[in-house]
């Protein structure tokens, strides 16, 4: 079966400027067909309207009004095979790149060879490939944050499955937890898109989410730049708490410690909490609702068990 006509139209805008074959091959696909040109014409414009959107808002050209920014955008014409090509243009999967995987309780500080830093969760698995007209992420599992070094020649992009997230020079992180991906931004502008759907994109600002789910083809966002704070707390090595149940937290605490928090009393586990925690001392977190909350602490190599302190009727 052939390439549609607008994935193969978005293909060659994204491949261009292009060399003496590239160009005599383009002119013979032209030919082939009178609605190739029209289809090319769309793609072009629609790549130039998303990279104006990012570029021109990261280098201080100009800065497009709030309601460009925050709405959907659909690519009208060019649908899917716009998320489709920017994603798989290369065709990096082929390409090796590096291989980056953390273990229970790492968080590690990877400077990237184009400049960019990534700074990344426990228990994660991504892959970095840096070519000479992308720079590229494939996001296995677990969470990585990203500051990017502007390069107009070379989009930054994130495939973390279900979602895909493009950048020029900006921060922001991805998390992927089974069939959930959330993209927060920190600074700058970036695009996001469900991966293989209808092409619908939103354009993110720092403080700005996007939570993708499933296979539902669009993410919910919010903005939300404090909590966007408190959960990237971990690049510093910390838990940040603010109104949070109990379970949560030992949830986030055990994702980093091989000695592991136990509720023993159900009710205790819908108790909240507010605090700043180191992310590698359970003990000092249990010993706090210890003596914040009456809860009782028993310590064992493995184990922090968390219960309620047995009333004294005598």
């Amino acid at each position: 079966m052939s390439e549609p006509v607008d994935e193969a139209a978005t293909r060659w805008a994204l491949r261009e400027p292009l060399n003496e074959g590239q160009q005599a091959q383009l002119d013979a696909w032209l030919a082939e067909n009178p609605r190739h040109e029209g289809a090319l014409l769309r793609a072009r414009a629609a790549l130039s309207l998303i990279g104006s959107t990012l570029i021109h808002d990261e280098t201080g050209g100009f800065a497009p009004p709030p309601d460009r920014l925050n709405r959907r955008w659909v690519l009208a014409g060019v649908g899917g095979a716009m998320a489709a090509a920017i994603a798989g243009l290369v065709g990096w999967p082929r390409l090796m790149g590096e291989h980056v995987q953390t273990a229970r309780g790492e968080i590690r500080r990877l400077p990237l060879a184009d400049g960019s830093i990534a700074t990344i969760d426990t228990g994660s698995d991504m892959r970095v490939v840096l070519a000479s007209d992308s720079r590229r992420i494939a996001l296995r599992q677990g969470q990585a944050w990203f500051q990017v070094a502007k390069d107009r020649k070379r989009p930054f992009i994130v495939d973390a499955g279900i979602a895909q997230v493009r950048a020029v020079g900006t921060a922001f992180s991805v998390s992927r937890t089974g069939d959930i991906v959330n993209v927060a931004v920190t600074e700058g502008t970036v695009a996001v898109w469900p991966s293989g759907a209808d092409g619908t994109m939103n354009i993110l600002q720092a403080g700005q989410y996007a939570i993708f789910n499933g296979a539902d083809a669009a993410p919910s966002t919010g903005t939300a730049p404090a909590a966007i704070a408190r959960a990237l707390a971990w690049r510093e090595g910390e838990i940040s708490l603010q109104d949070e149940p109990l379970s949560n937290a030992v949830a986030q605490f055990n994702r980093y410690n091989h000695q592991q928090l136990v509720i023993v009393d159900s009710d205790l586990a819908r108790e909240h909490l507010v605090g700043l925690f180191k992310i590698d001392n359970p003990t000092d977190f249990a010993r706090t609702l210890e003596a914040s909350f009456g809860v009782a602490v028993r310590i064992t190599p493995d184990e922090i068990q968390l219960s309620r302190k047995k009333m004294d009727l005598h």
